[in-house]
């Protein structure tokens, strides 16, 4: 995150990038606790049977929800505007940085390496920027899991306290199995695609010199040797990934049914009517999104964090 720090200043967008994440963050934060109320408000009436409440609660509150879908589409179409200029800026100085390196210095590294350095490390840096369940979903993660808990605590400590007994265990798995591993993991990629890709260019540029030699067998071996270090590499990170997106939906039935039976046990006791558990149902999916949301988003940013940081160490040379 430092280096995307340092990258965002030298582009001097670092605080209008942080402004436009805060326009975005409460979305997912409001639209949980407008939809909680709304069930609770609805199951209410259905309960005392209040059918003119009922219309006027479904027209308020679709009134709303549109109203939150339209200034999220505002800042979104604004934050894709400014996101398209950074990208443009990132890919115009990094290429004059190249262009104005010593050509020993140019000469020194493979040439796949300089290609992985134009097509994926930016791709990388932009994704961290902008893409989907990056930086800003991670934003609007922390602000959903906050309100939401708060919104559960209030009405349920219990079941409050249910609810984390199983995000805890996930949060240490995917710190343990994917985080400590997948950015050595990305950088290995990294640089086996790039040894992959400099081994392809002999066999296009050097075609003639390598059919008179009678060297091709040896060039294919060479490039299927690279393609499975890069395969090889690439497998380990997608294994570790998918341990944890099992274990994360084991746990996920796990807590439902868990809330499901202390919630039941609740209204047996009259403790909470049916509408409040419904509430709580609808926060805890607030607090079980924005928790998963935040996982995925830290790894992506892991991944992605690699990319930036070539990209910094490439323009400070």
């Amino acid at each position: 995150m430092s280096d995307l720090g340092e990258l965002l200043k030298r582009m001097g967008i670092r605080r209008k990038y942080l402004f436009l994440l805060l326009l975005r963050a409460p979305f997912d934060a409001f639209r949980t606790w407008m939809l909680a109320n709304l069930l609770r408000s609805v199951w209410g009436c259905v309960e005392t049977r209040d059918s003119a409440s009922l219309l006027k609660i479904c027209v308020g509150y679709g009134l709303l929800c549109a109203m939150l879908f339209l200034y999220n589409g505002i800042v979104w179409s604004s934050y894709a505007a400014f996101a398209a200029k950074a990208e443009a800026w990132l890919q115009e100085e990094l290429l004059g940085k190249i262009l104005s390196l010593p050509l020993k210095r140019i000469e020194s590294r493979l040439g796949g390496e300089w290609i992985t350095k134009w097509n994926s490390d930016i791709h990388g840096a932009f994704l961290m920027m902008n893409g989907a369940l990056n930086l800003p979903h991670l934003a609007v993660s922390v602000v959903n899991t906050l309100l939401s808990s708060f919104l559960l605590f209030r009405s349920s400590p219990l079941l409050l306290g249910a609810t984390w007994m199983f995000i805890f265990p996930q949060l240490l798995i995917n710190d343990k199995i994917v985080l400590e591993a997948v950015p050595q993991l990305k950088e290995k990629s990294q640089n086996a695609m790039a040894e992959s890709t400099s081994s392809i260019k002999p066999l296009i540029a050097e075609a003639e010199t390598i059919l008179l030699y009678d060297a091709g067998a040896l060039m294919m071996k060479n490039c299927e040797e690279y393609s499975r270090r890069l395969l090889e590499v690439n497998m380990k990170m997608h294994v570790r990934k998918a341990f944890g997106n099992m274990s994360l939906s084991l746990l996920w039935i796990g807590g439902y049914l868990t809330l499901l039976l202390a919630g039941y046990g609740l209204i047996e006791k009259g403790t909470m009517a049916f509408s409040d558990v419904v509430y709580c149902f609808q926060a805890r999916g607030g607090v079980l999104a924005g928790t998963l949301m935040f996982v995925t988003c830290f790894n992506n940013l892991k991944v992605n964090s690699v990319c930036v940081k070539r990209i910094k160490d490439t323009l400070e040379e």
